[in-house]
């Protein structure tokens, strides 16, 4: 036996003498005393050293959760069946389908990655039935026993209908075949009201998410109506109506200009009554966007990237996440596995107004990266293509963060490459991001007593 080479460790923390281990295969996290470690690691060099009790008792609990391992050739396998599994096998979780009733909007982000495919086409009748059929279908010979649907946009409130009759027929359908089925909708905020969340909760509807950068101030200033109107305000008060109703979680924008507004956002929210009804809150770099529609080649890559690099923000997205623990506020720390739902077969797909079906949001409105249509029984050639990707196998054996990464975003390849194919190696920014997030983690399941 040996211990994991994906084993991650944080010296002295919570206190001196303890560590913690995080594996990145299994995502499991302990608090090792060390004490404990010298005779773990004596066992394991010497088999005599399991003597010790402690340690006898618990190799069996280490191996399960991946910490100690047979020895390399083993581990090696079992991370090749976690990739082959992660692919393939996707039947124990949620089907997850985004679907673009519009790419119209009626605010204007200055950052808005949809700005360059932008336009006034809107989810019709037909293409919705299809919408619907082919969701069904897929699953069905998938074998997939729940599917979620995220309504998105544009401002997908923009057309609302679709949303009700698509998900009317899946309730339908899902009592029928005892699929679970339920929905969200992201949405800016501005045209919700408490009769279409009335409405919408009789057809499966669970959580509204909502996107708010910042204060007033921070916030009117990125995230303005088309025609230049504030609406945090409006958004706020819409907020107020339904929260009672529904489960409602915020989201942020985050770059250099919003962040020292965000904990005046939590000041708000709490004079408001409106922060420890929130299912969660988080907070993100904003994302690049591919260049003009018919050269998505022509990237700027602007000052999106750099949160990846030594002088990013991830120490000040830190101290927002620690702010939200100190609250009370639920929220994800970010340490998980980079499932790509890319080059996973069952990973969930995005379909737009048109009937298009894709893999990743951020190529959305990109024709020449769809991987189907709703209205074709087979899937494109570019599916197979995107399936084919294995990216993780280009990786150095050594690197913990392997299971985690596997050879990092495939649109951030494309971004930096040129292709999708390629590494997006991020292993100088995990290096200094990770420790902290397997911090956060220990802190936050202690805070809620696990």
């Amino acid at each position: 036996m040996k211990l994991s080479r994906f084993n991650l460790w944080v010296e002295d923390y919570p206190e001196k003498g303890s560590s913690l281990v995080f594996n990145a295969r299994t995502q499991a996290l302990i608090r090792m005393e060390e004490r404990f470690r010298q005779d773990l690691t004596a066992c394991l060099e010497s088999p005599e050293g399991a003597a010790v009790p402690a340690v006898r008792e618990s190799l069996g609990s280490l191996r399960e959760n991946g910490i100690i391992v047979e020895d390399e050739k083993t581990e090696a396998a079992k991370v090749k069946d976690f990739f082959k599994q992660l692919k393939f096998d996707s039947s124990a979780l949620p089907f997850e389908v985004t679907l673009l009733t519009t790419y119209a909007c009626n605010f204007r982000c200055v950052y808005c990655f949809e700005e360059s495919v932008r336009e006034g086409v809107f989810l019709d009748g037909p293409t919705a039935k299809k919408a619907a059929g082919w969701i069904m279908r897929t699953a069905e010979q998938g074998g997939l026993k729940s599917v979620f649907v995220v309504y998105y946009g544009g401002e997908p409130l923009l057309n609302p209908g679709p949303v009700y009759r698509i998900s009317e027929r899946l309730t339908r359908w899902s009592h029928q075949t005892g699929t679970a089925f339920g929905f969200s909708i992201i949405t800016n905020g501005s045209l919700l009201t408490p009769e279409l969340v009335d409405r919408l909760l009789r057809v499966g509807l669970k959580e509204i998410r909502i996107t708010v950068d910042g204060d007033r101030q921070a916030h009117d200033r990125k995230r303005p109506f088309a025609d230049g109107r504030p609406s945090f305000d409006l958004i706020i008060q819409n907020i107020k109506g339904v929260i009672d109703k529904v489960a409602v979680s915020v989201s942020g924008n985050v770059d250099r200009q919003n962040l020292e507004s965000l904990p005046r956002l939590l000041d708000f929210l709490e004079q408001e009554g409106l922060l420890h009804k929130l299912q969660s809150l988080e907070f993100a770099p904003i994302a690049p966007r591919l260049g003009p529609k018919e050269n998505p080649g022509a990237i700027e890559l602007r000052e999106c990237l750099p949160f990846t690099q030594d002088e990013g923000l991830f120490h000040e997205l830190l101290a927002v996440k620690r702010e939200l623990l100190r609250r009370g506020v639920a929220f994800r720390t970010g340490l998980a596995i980079n499932a790509c739902a890319l080059t996973m077969r069952d990973g969930g797909a995005t379909i737009d107004p048109y009937g298009k079906i894709y893999k990743c949001n951020s190529l959305l409105g990109y024709p020449e990266f769809a991987v189907g249509d709703v209205g074709d029984e087979a899937w494109g050639p570019q599916r197979a293509d995107f399936l084919n990707i294995d990216a993780w196998d280009k990786c150095p054996a050594d690197c913990p963060y392997l299971p985690m990464c596997q050879g990092g975003c495939r649109f951030f390849s494309y971004l930096e490459n040129g292709n999708f194919s390629g590494l997006s190696c991020k292993r100088g920014y995990l290096d200094r991001i990770i420790p902290e997030l397997i911090k956060l983690e220990y802190d936050k399941l202690r805070s809620s007593g696990r």
